[in-house]
């Protein structure tokens, strides 16, 4: 092994730093409740045995999760329009187109559309 001068700072830095870690290790284990000291023993013993720990039963949140597909799908199926029209949403304006002789008010006038695009209506609209 070799032992140079400045081998022996760094290995005194080393100590130092697991004598502090083991102290400050050592003031976390002292403030754990017995309960928690009781469990930690026997998951260690159960670990160093080879033991699995037991699985977790997942039926209550498998329970839980049911319940709430099944009152979404209620809430859906209940939520669903159960009579969909017949006749497309195109319907009122056939029916205005008809009883204005074949074509909207917007259609006729094409000097709305320019206007539209015009400079003023921005201006008009923030108004």
């Amino acid at each position: 092994m070799n032992t140079h001068p400045s081998d022996h700072g760094l290995m005194d830095a080393d100590a130092r730093f697991d004598a502090a870690l083991r102290a400050r290790h050592a003031a976390a284990l002292a403030q754990l409740s017995l309960q928690v000291r009781a469990q930690l023993a026997q998951r260690r013993g159960a670990a160093l045995r080879g033991q699995q720990p037991a699985p977790r039963q997942h039926r209550l949140r498998f329970a839980m999760a049911g319940f709430a597909a099944l009152c979404a799908l209620a809430l859906g199926v209940r939520l669903y329009p159960q009579g969909v029209p017949s006749t497309p949403a195109a319907a009122p304006s056939a029916q205005l187109a008809s009883s204005t002789g074949g074509s909207l008010p917007l259609d006729e006038d094409p000097d709305f559309y320019a206007w539209l695009g015009s400079a003023d209506a921005p201006r008009l609209a923030m108004e």
